[in-house]
């Protein structure tokens, strides 16, 4: 029997540019980097499976640029090495524009783009990123170009552009930093430059459904799936909404039919998708649509729109999801249309039958679990898949449960828990919901836990704070950068219904990739949920120290985090507070 470690290496030592079918779309030489090395060892599996739909699954019309590529062009660029660390990004990025593409890059360009006039995607494609734990998430850059202009020259012109501004970050603040943090050394960067999943429907460009797959599931948020069967986060339209903090829908393949926010219509309504991404004929650029706008109009594209989308009827309990069609007539006081997918997992059987089969065979092809992203048309039954690549899970044993005796419980949750126990963190950083919620000025605030985060390191601390950390949206969440919560030891989100900030079970962001490569603790609080505990008069009562903005505190203490993934519990707790400032 071949073992974990043979498979694994198997997988690691595969090289696309021996495969006769991909050797064509590789320009120049040196590996092409982990996401694209991953995507084209996933089709290869799949190609050679047994089973047809598994072998339908779609390639976008792909090229891919090895990192000798990138070599070459950074050769060109004077004191690059002193420019790191010293010059700004915006520095940084005009350095590397002002330099050319090797004349074989620009002509094998040409000839792809002949050929492809809908919008395509240029994402990077590191060495780095091809590795079992660190995924690099969010930390370099991935752009959209509409590619519509009449003249060939300016579209490969505009490719161009785009990869030198994903080559320069390589030297950027966030990456730089993630590599210093985990001791890594120098990157060098390949580049995947794909067509966009999608189709145009009038002014937009965007597939119906788009997600992110993974074949294990560590943060359940019941005990009645189990991790081993995976899950899957899917959305309306563009994927970057599925890998970005917004609201997404979550299915465990275990049952597709249970809901992380339950059955209560009120909260599926709130956890439900209200806006969608697409890319816009008009500007060119990825934009954000309001379902609210547009739902009627949507079902002259998506005949089957009441699929993904439902009409929320407001009463005086917990309101409750009406039928919608195209002749639905109510009011904004009425209700609303949002996106719970609640009768997708019933029409479209087959889709999720695909998916059980699909990643299983990925991670033991792999040797490793997995994570997809993918694009999916309904009613066609078309499935691309954009990514896969190793899923890395730390080894965590269930902790021994700490003696709480004088202890304060000021946070519990149950759901969404790993296993990890943090004794002994002397600080807790406290986002004042209230504050939030009245703020307007949300960067300032990002930046002011930025500061106190330099400003503690190497020591470790709590983060509390309400909504979704890390959000794209200031209005859900802080939107704190990566390199500003580097010395987090747990972050906790708390919901809290007066405010409207509620945290989103979003496993599978590139917030959760970081956490788990980083060893930080999560969990989510929602106030007034039954085994869940927000100890406001704690954090009101308790001495703090403002941070730089007043949103901001800083609490000093002996803190203890437990977490039990197989009870689904998560408690933080403070010890006697000390005395006489010590």
């Amino acid at each position: 029997m071949t073992s974990i470690d043979e498979v694994r290496e198997q997988y690691f030592s595969w090289d696309p540019s021996q495969d006769p079918e991909f050797a064509p779309l590789i320009i120049g030489g040196g590996p092409i980097g982990g996401k694209g090395r991953s995507l084209l060892y996933a089709i290869r599996v799949l190609r050679d499976s047994e089973n047809d739909k598994l072998r339908s699954v779609v390639l976008p019309r792909s090229r891919f640029l090895g990192t000798n590529v990138f070599s070459e062009f950074i050769s060109q660029i004077p004191n690059l090495n002193e420019m790191e660390g010293e010059a700004s990004p915006e520095e940084i990025e005009a350095a590397f524009l002002a330099f050319d593409l090797p004349d074989y890059v620009t002509k094998a360009l040409q000839t792809y783009l002949v050929e492809t006039r809908d919008p395509i995607a240029i994402r990077s494609s590191s060495l780095l990123e091809d590795s079992l734990q660190f995924s690099f998430a969010g930390k370099y850059m991935s752009t959209f170009l509409l590619n519509s202009d009449d003249s060939l020259e300016a579209r490969v012109r505009a490719a161009e552009e785009q990869i030198k501004r994903i080559y320069s970050r390589i030297y950027f603040p966030a990456a730089r930093s993630y590599r210093i943090k985990h001791g890594l050394g120098r990157d060098l960067m390949g580049i995947a430059v794909m067509e966009v999943s999608g189709r145009w429907r009038g002014d937009y460009y965007y597939p119906t459904t788009a997600g992110v797959g993974f074949s294990y599931n560590g943060r359940r948020w019941t005990t009645r799936i189990k991790r081993e069967d995976g899950l899957i986060r899917m959305v309306f339209g563009l994927g970057t909404m599925s890998t970005k903090r917004g609201y997404a829908r979550t299915y465990s393949l275990t049952n597709p039919f249970l809901r992380p926010e339950g059955s209560n219509a009120y909260k599926v309504m709130k956890h439900s998708q209200e806006h969608f991404h697409v890319i816009s004929r008009e500007t060119g650029e990825l934009v954000t649509v309001d379902i609210k706008e547009v739902w009627r109009d949507s079902f002259r594209w998506h005949p089957d729109f009441s699929t993904y989308a439902g009409l929320y009827i407001y009463d005086e309990n917990q309101g409750y999801f009406a039928p919608l069609d195209r002749t639905s007539i109510f009011s904004p006081a009425e209700g609303k249309v949002c996106m719970p997918f609640e009768s997708f997992p019933r029409v479209h059987k087959k889709f999720f039958e695909s998916m059980s089969k699909l990643m299983p065979l990925l991670q033991e092809k792999m040797g490793t679990y997995v994570d997809i992203e993918f694009s999916y048309e309904p009613l066609e039954r078309r499935l691309e898949l954009l990514q896969a690549r190793p899923l890395w899970i730390k080894d965590r044993c269930e902790a021994d449960r700490p003696v709480f005796d004088d202890c304060v419980t000021i946070l519990q949750a149950d759901r969404m828990v790993t296993d990890g126990s943090k004794e002994h963190i002397k600080y807790l950083v406290f986002v004042d919901p209230w504050q939030y919620a009245s703020a307007t000025d949300y960067q300032s605030i990002a930046r002011a836990l930025g500061d106190i985060n330099r400003r503690l390191a190497p020591e470790k601390y709590i983060l509390v704070a309400p909504g979704r950390v890390g959000s794209s949206s200031p209005e859900l969440g802080v939107p704190v950068r990566y390199d500003e919560i580097t010395s987090t030891a747990c972050i906790v989100e708390v919901g809290i219904p007066k405010t409207g900030h509620m945290p989103e079970l979003s496993y599978g962001t590139h917030f959760f990739s970081d956490l788990e490569t980083d060893d930080v603790l999560y969990m989510p609080v929602f106030q007034g949920d039954d085994n869940n505990v927000y100890n406001e008069n704690w954090f009101d009562e308790t001495p703090f120290e403002y941070g730089p903005h007043k949103a901001v505190r800083l609490y000093k203490g002996d803190f203890t985090v437990y977490m039990s993934g197989d009870d689904n519990i998560g408690v933080v707790a403070c010890g006697p507070l000390p005395q006489n400032g010590e």
